[in-house]
């Protein structure tokens, strides 16, 4: 698939790059290696602080601090300094996975896989042609913080927030080994995509 190469030439050159998330750089690779599908723009799960002019602005929101492992106090202490203008959110998002499967049979494959590895906000849609699924779980949370530079919480709802928001990240993280489990298993189903090892050896991305 042309696309195909187009997403493969991209990802490779982020990884080279240092712009792919490094705990799920061998399932993307993974993923990519099978028959029919492919990622688009994927995230291994993160927690952050963000600034946002206004509500659902989220072009012009602005990142106070953004990691995909557990936050400490003291970090998002330190990332409030920064605030300026705009509402103020703490936010822990799970791991999620955009994938394009060349036929609806494939797409229907991965709906089944993504949900049978806990992700229970796996959807498929058909984008321009595509069947795109998105591989997404539920830990979701949005906690307000202050407001134009002005942090309207204390350090215990902080500490709580973040003990909150680092336990959904963590507990979503957990679902990747199964994740992973489960595409070997559809690997075995769909066979290897050369196209993938021919790019991968091009790029000197080594193939774990």
């Amino acid at each position: 698939m042309k696309a195909k190469r187009e997403a493969l030439t991209s990802l490779f050159r982020a990884m080279r790059e240092g712009k792919v998330d490094e705990d799920i750089i061998d399932l993307l690779l993974l993923i990519n290696s099978i028959n029919g599908i492919y990622t688009t723009s994927s995230c291994s799960g993160r927690i952050g602080i963000i600034e946002e002019p206004a509500l659902g602005a989220k072009p012009l929101s602005r990142w106070l601090i953004k990691v995909h492992r557990e936050m400490t106090f003291e970090e998002a202490r330190e990332a409030l300094k920064k605030a300026e203008k705009g509402l103020i959110f703490l936010k822990s998002q799970p791991p999620i996975f955009h994938v394009v499967a060349e036929d609806i049979e494939k797409a229907k494959k991965l709906h089944e896989l993504g949900l049978a590895s806990g992700f229970k906000y796996t959807t498929f849609k058909v984008i321009s042609k595509r069947y795109l699924v998105e591989i997404n779980a539920t830990e979701y949370l949005t906690a307000p913080l202050g407001r134009d530079g002005r942090v309207l919480i204390d350090d215990e709802y902080l500490s709580f927030a973040l003990e909150v928001g680092n336990s959904m990240l963590m507990r979503s993280k957990g679902r990747l080994p199964r994740l992973g489990r489960n595409f070997r298993k559809l690997r075995e189903e769909l066979g290897e995509d050369e196209l993938f090892y021919e790019l991968a050896e091009k790029f000197e991305i080594k193939a774990r």
